[in-house]
């Protein structure tokens, strides 16, 4: 392999790739039943689990719809949360921007009005919020009058505990939520087919390294990990380029564990 092989290589492996695994296509389905119902819901699980990734694969599966002179048609709208805490006006401005229009000034009633019109005319049926856990307390009547007044179904996107300690702040939004999807951890049977998934689409090495058939690596990678599928794919991404600058066309037990001292979760300090 040239110089300028191995290059465009590491750059592939260095790009996102979405995979439509069997969690996602459970995400999905059950976005479709509150899409058709119109019912809002959460979705919870821990970091690194792949909530983000599976909005986004929803995303690109509804994508908006774009009309000369009109407003587009955002059917399902995904709106990411940043900072530690989202108020109501930042909340509003968060979604103008992520709707593309410029007018995002003015105070927080003028927001919320703008927001509403705007959700209107681009005919938004799910507004997904992701990293929900980051909202204010005051924040989540909004969240509730998106339903309520709006007609527009919300699912929030967090991590478990944070945000389920915030909604059942308030009655009225954890019984509107109650219909939740819950991320799991990559265990067992599943761990192994995702990782010969990812060997197979995602790393696609000139020779195969047949890591999901080795029982030493699955149980490197599962005590690595501990069922994280965004760890799992830094670390194979990872391992796939440091295989590729040594000269070697596939991943092995050495070179898993020559970089897997470099990912450490946090709490789990070494002996």
């Amino acid at each position: 392999m040239t110089n300028e092989e191995l290059q465009q290589e590491i750059d592939r492996l260095r790009q996102p790739n979405i995979l439509n695994l069997e969690q996602v296509k459970r995400f999905c389905a059950w976005l479709d039943e509150r899409r058709k119902l119109g019912k809002p819901g959460r979705a919870v699980g821990e970091s690194g689990l792949g909530k983000t990734t599976s909005c986004l694969y929803y995303v690109y599966q509804n994508r908006a719809i774009k009309a000369p002179n009109q407003s587009p048609t955002v059917p399902i709208l995904y709106v990411e949360l940043t900072g530690s805490s989202c108020s109501p006006s930042l909340f509003f401005k968060t979604i103008i921007e992520t709707l593309k229009f410029k007018a995002k000034s003015g105070n927080e009633n003028q927001l919320r009005e703008r927001t509403w019109y705007l959700i209107k005319q681009c005919k938004v049926e799910i507004i997904i919020v992701d990293q929900a856990h980051r909202l204010q307390f005051k924040t989540l009547p909004d969240i509730r009058d998106l339903f309520d007044k709006v007609k527009v179904v919300p699912v929030l996107v967090g991590t478990s505990n944070r945000l389920d300690t915030l909604m059942s702040r308030d009655e009225q939004i954890i019984g509107r939520f109650a219909s939740y999807f819950s991320f799991e951890k990559l265990l067992g049977a599943n761990f192994k087919k995702t990782v010969k998934i990812w060997e197979q689409q995602i790393l696609r090495l000139p020779e195969p390294s047949n890591l999901a058939e080795d029982d030493e690596v699955i149980t490197l990678l599962q005590g690595k990990t501990e069922g994280q599928i965004r760890l799992l794919d830094q670390i194979l991404r990872n391992a796939a380029v440091k295989a590729l600058e040594t000269g070697i066309n596939k991943i092995d037990k050495s070179v898993l564990e020559s970089i897997e001292g470099d990912y450490l979760l946090a709490g789990n300090v070494p002996s």
